[in-house]
């Protein structure tokens, strides 16, 4: 699965250290019950349109999980 972490700050700065640090925190918990996690992007301060963009992109990769659902579905039918 995707998933996307995102906080609001006044101090982009603090807001990027603490996202880090909940990667960490994730990354340990997911290691532990022997597990994997791939950060595909670092935490970043963005903008309106970075936000809209990610948005996009993370209905895009809802529809192309939905599709990958419905064509096992089918493939259960045939059998």
């Amino acid at each position: 699965p995707l998933y996307v972490m995102l906080t609001t700050s006044l101090d982009k700065k603090a807001g990027i250290e603490l996202l880090e640090q909940a990667i960490v925190k994730v990354q340990e918990s997911i290691t532990a019950a022997k597990g994997s996690l791939s950060v595909k992007m670092k935490p970043k301060a963005v903008s309106e349109t970075d936000d809209l963009e990610l948005a996009e992109l993370m209905a895009r990769v809802e529809r192309e999980n939905a599709e990958v659902s419905g064509d096992e579905a089918s493939s259960d039918d045939e059998a």
